[in-house]
């Protein structure tokens, strides 16, 4: 395991220990675009955030190993089929960083590059035919 990903695993682990991040993050996130509600205007929030659990731990490994690249086709594949456009993607990492940066007593500047170039590989992976705008 290479020093930066040791960062970004532990700090993920020290921002779930309180319990909240997944709260804070949809509380974040939904507030960044008007676009962004209505998406999850009939989510089953105690199990999206399930999801969300897995998903950031599926994308830290494909930084990390390149592994689980299938799993991560297929959800990119589901955010083409809900509308998701390339920009909400760059919102969704705003708002993990900085729900982060709350649950996080170590997060920092520093750490916050690494866990951005963490996510980018999946982020670009899933976004790879999506549209910028929408047709």
């Amino acid at each position: 395991m290479d020093a930066s990903f040791a960062q970004v695993s532990a700090s993920y682990h020290r921002a779930r220990e309180t319990g909240q991040l997944f709260d804070t993050f949809y509380d974040l996130f939904l507030k960044k675009s008007p676009e962004i509600p209505p998406m999850f205007a009939s989510t089953d929030f105690p199990h999206q955030k399930l999801m969300l659990r897995e998903s950031i731990l599926e994308m830290l490994s494909f930084a990390q190993t390149g592994s689980g690249r299938e799993e991560i086709e297929r959800l990119g594949e589901r955010h083409r089929q809900l509308k998701v456009l390339s920009a909400h993607y760059g919102l969704w990492l705003d708002a993990l960083c900085e729900a982060l940066s709350r649950h996080d007593p170590r997060f920092d500047s520093g750490l916050e590059v690494l866990w951005r170039s963490a996510m980018k590989k999946g982020i670009e992976l899933m976004s790879s035919n999506t549209p910028r705008v929408l047709a």
